[in-house]
């Protein structure tokens, strides 16, 4: 079965139970705190140990779901505010080393801009970490937006100096999670994990827009981040909790097969290699957190 593992850097992966969805991994990068699940539908039926399915998917055509909430850091340093812009964070796809393409890779690329105007495969042909994805908030199929619990709220640039509240304090408030954090980096609170099982992400962007009454849907959401004015226009605001479900019903992780225009086995594409969605910033050198999927066992058999 794929073994799948989350964390906050590349050298900090930890397995993650999939579809265990009411026990995310908690992750506190530099530049991030949050949590991360991941739901594969009809997971790998060979294997009793896994949990299959999740109620996520009733009614719901979806081969997969990555869902993850939390806070981004006042930590970018190209700015003089530290914030990180709609236009600096990316969701991408990637390889450490390089892929085959499949036969017909650009109707492909064509196939995914349709969905998200703003992917790119710019990457795709690297010989080291080849990549393909889109700017985070163009890609996501589903993004809401609060205001963090004003009980647990803490500056930004201050948080680090405040004793009150530890690691440990925090975790035990959010029961259930898995942690993995980067003590080396300050800890912002994040509110419960609500969203779970049928409890599903409605999108709800109004925040985003200040005193602008604007709530696009999906469509109209990545249709105006395309533009990568409008994107640097806009920041992450550390006093807001973002919550995002990216998914679709024609790339199947379980089974490694995928239906684009063009179908194709992922195992091919991959040489073997564990598939990796990294959330980073554009150079790459930045990461808030990353998600592993790894068909070792797999290709072994």
């Amino acid at each position: 079965m794929p073994i799948v593992r989350i964390g906050s850097t590349y050298s900090s992966l930890q397995q993650y139970k999939v579809n265990d969805d009411q026990k995310p991994i908690f992750v506190n990068s530099k530049h991030f705190t949050g949590y991360v699940t991941v739901r594969l539908q009809s997971h790998h039926y060979k294997n009793e140990k896994v949990i299959k399915t999740n109620s996520y998917f009733e009614n719901h055509r979806r081969f997969f779901s990555f869902q993850f909430q939390g806070r981004f850091k006042a930590t970018n340093p190209d700015r003089p505010d530290n914030l990180w812009t709609f236009d600096d964070v990316l969701f991408c796809a990637e390889t450490e080393e390089s892929i085959n393409p499949p036969m017909g890779a650009s109707l492909v690329v064509k196939f995914a801009r349709y969905i998200d105007p703003g992917f790119t495969a710019d990457g795709m042909l690297l010989d080291k970490r080849p990549w393909v994805g889109s700017w985070l908030v163009c890609g996501m199929n589903v993004i809401k937006v609060w205001k963090a619990n004003e009980e647990i709220l803490y500056d930004v640039h201050t948080f680090s100096e405040k004793k009150e509240i530890s690691d440990k304090n925090l975790l035990t408030k959010v029961s259930n999670t898995t942690t993995l954090n980067d003590h080396s980096s300050p800890l912002l609170p994040v509110d419960p994990w609500i969203y779970y099982g049928q409890r599903h992400l409605n999108e709800d962007t109004s925040l985003i827009f200040f005193d602008e009454q604007i709530n696009f849907n999906s469509k109209k959401r990545r249709t105006y981040f395309f533009d990568p004015i409008v994107r640097q226009s806009y920041v992450f605001n550390p006093s807001l909790v973002y919550a995002f479900d990216f998914f679709n019903n024609f790339t199947n992780f379980s089974t490694m097969n995928a239906d684009m225009f063009v179908k194709f086995s992922m195992a091919r594409v991959l040489k073997n290699q564990p598939l990796r969605f990294v959330c980073r910033n554009k150079n790459g050198d930045s990461v808030f957190f990353v998600i592993e999927i790894d068909y070792l066992d797999l290709f072994e058999k």
